[in-house]
């Protein structure tokens, strides 16, 4: 395995599973694992939306074949052609004969009256291996459940608006002084810069800033006359619109790695960068939320440090509490901060990515929530005055969930705030119980003994997303699986929004994490 390859394993699964060298599991990824893997998630799944009976027979094994397809051959019916198909792998128990596996189908396309139809459908399948490879022997499903279609739809416009853009990473040194690409992506933001009254973008390009103003609905590239758009000497993580002067116009947070965070005041017509700002920090600012947490009327900045994963792994699979300190600024009415986190009782030491501020208890001031990439979230609870009370646990929020980000959001309508924390749901994950499977950074003997527990710790990293009702006392209740909200495969970023119009929250995710040859091998 080359170097980059552990790099970029160490910034994702490696740091939690690591596949162990012995010939015997091996041999079961070779001969059992692999094709159960391509036969489930791929093939059976391009088989029904390519709609052909004929390749769908050839997945089933004689002598059942005709029974065993019926309930395909229902799902099919409902369709007049299929658009995609996705079926997600939960589970397989090879140690029982024959192989069991649990999956989760997802259809949509266009029903015979040409309306749009998705079906969802959970469903136990038998497989069996003969000489042709392995075969699906026996189908028992469940219920079919029609998924309501939406009403609005979206179109991409991207480049007849004038938003043309195409990112550039930026490389990184690994211990052994050789570039590795940043692999954790870059900046967006969204906000009115200019004062027109339309909502202007910014983006980060590696190490640039682009400034893309927006003129009724059509987008100008004016980077280099409000001051950016040159090369930076560090990689730029997050974009953070932000009014830090109350002079009305938004000023601009970028976060950094490997270098320290910038500070631009909006000058009406170009940004100027303040050269001290008060924002010391140790450079691995990966993202960032703003909010008056002190109640003085200014916009204070909570900054999540995650670390550099060249060079430092998380410490699985316990609390993760090994990465570089988050900090809270506290504004001084002027654009200037100072760092207040040791006073404030905020030094999150988890790898956090998602930081969000919201008075979740209706007390009047300003509350925060940490989403950590491994370890457990954290919850602070603010008194008015920028101190804080971690509150996790009594409030049922800490759990370990890989969080990728998080959004507040009343989707009830009750009054409160609830909480949507996007996390990784592998089509990979059932690979966990397979009994050869060696969990690395986990002793063989300990492996062995608590196998049970070591393989949930682990699981529960891979369980999708988190999803708390706000139960109005200070606790939340998790009910992602219940809700159909847990997955929506390796989440991303999550955002509230009503976007049919119809007076609910609804969500939406952008997923994705390449780690195979095909696609959707997560």
């Amino acid at each position: 395995m080359g170097r980059s390859t552990r790099g970029a394993l160490a910034a994702g699964l490696a740091a939690l599973l690591a596949a162990g060298g012995c010939a015997s599991w091996q041999q079961t990824r070779r001969e059992t694992v692999d094709p159960i893997h391509a036969l489930l998630h791929h093939t059976y799944a391009d088989a029904i939306s390519e709609m052909e009976p004929g390749a769908l027979a050839a997945l089933f094994a004689e002598p059942r074949r005709e029974q065993a397809m019926s309930p395909t051959l229902e799902l099919l019916a409902r369709f007049d052609r299929i658009e995609q198909t996705r079926v997600g792998i939960d589970r397989v128990d090879l140690e029982v004969e024959p192989v069991v596996a649990w999956l989760d189908l997802v259809a949509e396309g266009i029903a015979p009256d040409g309306s749009l139809r998705a079906i969802r459908q959970s469903k136990q399948v038998t497989l069996v291996r003969g000489a042709e490879g392995w075969r699906i022997s026996g189908d028992r499903p469940g219920p079919l459940f029609e998924v309501p279609v939406p009403r609005a739809y979206f179109t991409d416009e991207t480049t007849l608006r004038g938003l043309w853009f195409q990112h550039e990473t930026r490389m990184v040194t690994d211990p052994h002084g050789e570039p590795q690409r940043f692999i954790y992506g870059s900046g967006v933001a969204a906000s009115d810069m200019d004062g027109n009254g339309w909502t202007d973008v910014i983006l980060l390009a590696g190490d640039r800033i682009e400034l893309f103003l927006n003129d009724g609905g059509y987008f100008t590239k004016a980077s280099r006359e409000w001051g950016f758009g040159v090369s930076l000497d560090r990689v730029l993580t997050t974009a953070l619109p932000v009014d830090v002067d109350n002079d009305g116009r938004r000023d601009l947070f970028v976060g950094a790695e490997g270098g320290p965070p910038l500070l631009y005041r909006n000058q009406g017509d170009h940004f100027s960068e303040v050269p001290d700002a008060g924002l010391v920090t140790p450079e691995r600012t990966i993202s960032a939320v703003a909010a008056d947490f002190d109640g003085d009327g200014f916009a204070d900045l909570y900054l999540a440090n995650h670390d550099d994963v060249y060079w430092n792994a998380p410490d699985p699979p316990g609390r993760a509490t090994n990465a570089r300190p988050d900090q809270l600024f506290l504004n001084d009415g002027h654009g200037r901060f100072r760092d207040v986190t040791k006073a404030s009782g905020v030094a999150n030491r988890g790898w956090s990515l998602a930081p969000v501020a919201a008075d979740y208890d209706l007390d009047g001031d300003v509350d925060l929530f940490v989403g950590n990439d491994f370890g457990y979230d954290v919850l602070y609870r603010n008194d008015g005055l920028a101190h804080f009370e971690e509150v996790s646990r009594e409030a049922g929020v800490d759990k370990p969930v890989a969080a990728m980000s998080a959004d507040w959001g009343d989707f009830d309508g009750d009054g409160d705030l609830d909480l949507f924390v996007a996390g990784m749901r592998s089509g990979s994950g059932w690979v966990l119980e397979v009994p050869d499977f060696e969990v690395g950074r986990v002793p063989r003997l300990f492996d062995l003994l608590f196998r049970p527990y070591v393989r949930e710790a682990i699981r529960s990293w891979f369980r999708g997303n988190r999803f708390y009702e706000n139960l109005g006392d200070g606790r939340f209740r998790e009910f992602a699986a219940e809700s159909g909200a847990q997955d929506s495969g390796w989440g991303w970023a999550t955002v509230w929004l009503d976007f049919d119009n119809d007076g609910r929250l609804d969500l939406y995710g952008a997923n994705g994490f390449l780690s195979g040859k095909l696609e959707d091998d997560v």
